[in-house]
């Protein structure tokens, strides 16, 4: 006893020797024997055999007399489009016609004076009167007349104001005289050969007609 209390630790070690030992042993027979037996092989099925189909006979059929079909209505014919039926066509709004620039109103020229009228032409006659007959009328008033185309009595009866009014400013000195001495109402009556009326109010005539 007094040797194990000195070497204690020695009997330790030899002891886990020993049953690492046992242990190592033991344990290699245990997996053999606690291996279990192989399965045995199963045995091969028997093959399946194919299933005989059952033949069913089958039933003549039965031919039915076909129905005869029902006739079909006589197609309508399509009534003809309405003005309401066809589209109306677009219409194309007319192009903008470009306006000329109105021109500018021209500037007002004054006019220019208006020409003396000359006096109404007298119907043409077949001699030139004798214009001394008319009170108031010389020999050289009778020249200016004349070369302003007065020739006879039914000319000067002819005379308007406005004629008056163009042919006295050219009688020179003589102006003034048609209305003083009335000449255009003495021409009245001698144009229509009235001497009696012409002597009546302007006094006896100085010739023959």
């Amino acid at each position: 006893m007094t040797w194990l209390q000195e070497n204690w630790i020695i009997a330790v070690v030899g002891l886990v020797v020993a049953v690492v030992l046992l242990w190592w042993l033991f344990g290699r027979k245990r997996p053999d024997e606690a291996a279990p037996p192989a399965a045995m092989p199963a045995e091969p099925k028997k093959p399946l055999e194919a299933a005989k189909p059952d033949i069913v006979k089958a039933e003549p059929a039965r031919f039915k007399p076909k129905e005869a079909a029902p006739a079909s209505p006589p197609p309508v014919p399509a009534s003809p489009p309405t003005a309401s039926d066809i589209p109306a066509e677009p219409t194309v709004p007319p192009a903008p016609v470009a306006q000329a620039p109105e021109p500018e109103p021209a500037a007002p020229q004054p006019a220019a004076p208006a020409p003396p009228a000359e006096p109404a032409p007298a119907p043409a006659a077949a001699k030139a009167d004798n214009l001394q007959l008319l009170k108031g009328v010389g020999p050289k008033m009778a020249t200016l007349l004349g070369g302003l185309g007065v020739t006879s009595f039914a000319q000067i009866a002819a005379w308007t104001d406005a004629d008056i009014a163009a042919i006295d400013p050219q009688l020179g000195a003589f102006q003034g005289r048609i209305a003083r001495d009335n000449i255009v109402d003495q021409a009245g009556y001698l144009a229509k050969g009235d001497k009696a009326g012409f002597e009546a109010k302007y006094g006896a005539l100085g010739g023959e007609l």
